[in-house]
């Protein structure tokens, strides 16, 4: 309700100062609009408003509004609430729409022919916002202000002043209900809600449970050791605290992470989104305590699997900030996934130990290494081997030049040290991406007696896969070999891989593997090759 710009009606609200509220708002386009302080009577505070005052230091109004006025509200503040409003005006009842509505007075649309005089008392008039009646008496007419083709109609309230922090207080409760907030109350819109699956929910939260109470219990034991026991290197007691941990919680919660993998395989692909918001709700925080999984996790080189996660696995499985953390890091660096990384280059190692047994004065062997990380197998035949009859000239190719650098640190010290003239190691660092457009990077193209790529495949898509390993079998010398390795989907650790570290591959059947690399050397002897879990087997493609 607004005043009226006419001075009959500033007279008028001078002789009735109490009922002034019940002047009908002008166009909210007139300079006279005072629609925003009615606004801002409701606005809800936001993050970015100041600080609250000093009572001392709040403005007051000014010009007119030095003398208060009850706040006023136009309907279409009023949200969602249903407005019902009834006048019974000389002996006839009618419904009328609200214009606004403020502690004592409204405005409303008159719908009648004969339009009610000032000062005509209104018999009963009803205000009804849904099913909460907020007024019922009498009422005096104060104002008539036409605007346009509608008649507006103010009056002010004789009976008592109406609530109208109930009426505001309902239409936020609409409209929280009515939005997204409120949906989440029920179940079924939750986003961590799949019906059934009650097998993956039980693990999930039994797992929960579990650790929280390791959590509190290796804290109390903490808590009792000397400060300096678990910063110790070749301390016998921290010897014995690894083995006890590694023996009973940690693989008690391998255990558990094998328990709940098998639980997600009775979910559909498309129930994976719910699994993983519930996974995380009951798991997360627990389980990123562990450096290992925080880093898979938040990936700081900006892709999955970087070499200093590939290290975290080759060793220091014992680290964290408490000895809860250091314990979940043991489990997750010896679950089926990560013992798997460590059992395939093994497999390399076993392998390139056989490429080496070949070197001859006459002719070196040559080996090349694709996706090459901290290349740890290179390492550890170089530094294992005791002799060796020929030369031979190692290439590591990778993406991440700080993969190589960390890959030359310390494979230049251990050939000047122990294979000077004899071991050659060549990095080179290019992309994938070039490689697959046919760029020519490798030194002695068709003369690699042993080619590797251990990781990579897992990320490719067939087409990829298949133009890739073709490109690499093409620099295979006769009688070597491409070895090309892929996780299977058994994978007993890809629920929290892909729920919890957002680390996704592409799995492939034994038959697959097969049948991709018939497809890019249609010519080469096929035999596969499994490392000790099972989990990360290789294709081998001999070129006769």
């Amino acid at each position: 309700m607004r005043r009226s710009p006419t001075s009959s009606a500033h007279a008028h609200s001078r002789d009735r100062p109490v009922t002034e509220a019940a002047q009908p708002h002008v166009d909210p386009t007139s300079p006279d609009s005072e629609s925003p302080r009615s606004h801002e009577h409701s606005r809800r505070p936001r993050a970015s408003d100041p600080p609250p005052a000093e009572y001392v230091d709040l403005d007051g109004g000014s010009g007119r509004d030095v003398f208060y006025r009850p706040d006023r509200y136009l309907r279409a503040d009023l949200g969602l609430v249903r407005v019902n409003v009834e006048v019974s005006l000389d002996g006839e009842r009618r419904s009328c729409e609200l214009f606004d509505v403020s502690q004592n007075g409204i405005a409303f649309e008159w719908s009648g022919e004969q339009v009610p005089a000032l000062g005509a008392e209104v018999e009963r008039l009803t205000v009804q916002f849904d099913d909460h009646e907020a007024y019922a008496g009498l009422a005096k007419v104060s104002s008539v202000r036409h605007v346009g083709a509608i008649t507006l109609v103010g009056v002010s309230l004789l009976d008592t002043l109406m609530n109208i922090e109930d009426v505001l207080h309902l239409r936020d409760v609409k409209a929280w209900v009515a939005g997204s907030k409120g949906e989440k109350l029920r179940a079924r819109e939750a986003a961590w809600f799949v019906p059934g699956l009650h097998a993956f929910k039980a693990a999930v939260s039994e797992l929960r449970l579990f650790l929280e109470d390791g959590q509190a219990q290796l804290a109390e034991l903490e808590a009792s050791l000397p400060s300096h026991i678990l910063q110790a290197q070749g301390s016998p007691a921290k010897d014995a605290l690894v083995q006890r941990m590694r023996e009973g919680f940690s693989a008690e919660l391998v255990s558990f992470s094998n328990q709940v993998d098998a639980a997600t395989r009775e979910a559909s692909r498309s129930e994976w989104d719910a699994l993983r918001e519930f996974s995380q709700r009951q798991l997360h925080p627990l389980l990123m305590q562990s450096p290992w999984m925080h880093r898979a996790r938040h990936k700081p080189l900006g892709y999955p699997g970087d070499f200093e996660l590939m290290n975290g696995l080759y060793g220091n499985h014992f680290s964290g900030a408490t000895l809860f953390a250091r314990a979940v890091n043991l489990a997750f660096v010896s679950t089926p996934a990560a013992e798997a990384v460590r059992t395939r280059k093994d497999l390399m190692k076993r392998e390139l130990g056989k490429a080496l047994d070949l070197a001859a004065p006459e002719r070196p062997v040559r080996i090349l290494s694709i996706a090459a990380g901290p290349a740890q197998e290179v390492y550890e035949v170089l530094r294992e081997r005791e002799e060796l009859e020929g030369h031979v000239e190692i290439v590591l190719f990778e993406q991440d030049r700080r993969a190589l650098s960390f890959a030359y640190a310390r494979l230049s010290r251990l050939v000047k040290d122990r294979w000077a003239g004899r071991v050659k190691v060549t990095l080179l660092h290019d992309s994938i991406k070039r490689l697959l457009l046919g760029s020519t990077v490798f030194p002695a193209s068709g003369e690699y007696d042993m080619v590797y790529a251990c990781g990579l495949c897992d990320y490719l898509q067939r087409s990829t896969w298949v133009k890739l390993c073709r490109t690499l079998y093409g620099t295979v010398a006769p009688q070597g070999t491409l070895y090309v390795g892929n996780m299977v989907p058994r994978n007993p650790s890809r629920w929290f891989m892909e729920l919890h570290l957002d680390w996704t591959l592409v799995y492939r059947e034994h038959e697959e593997l097969l049948e991709l690399a018939r497809a890019a050397a249609p010519g080469a002897r096929l035999l596969l090759c499994e490392e000790a879990t099972g989990v990360n087997p290789f294709v081998a493609l001999t070129r006769d």
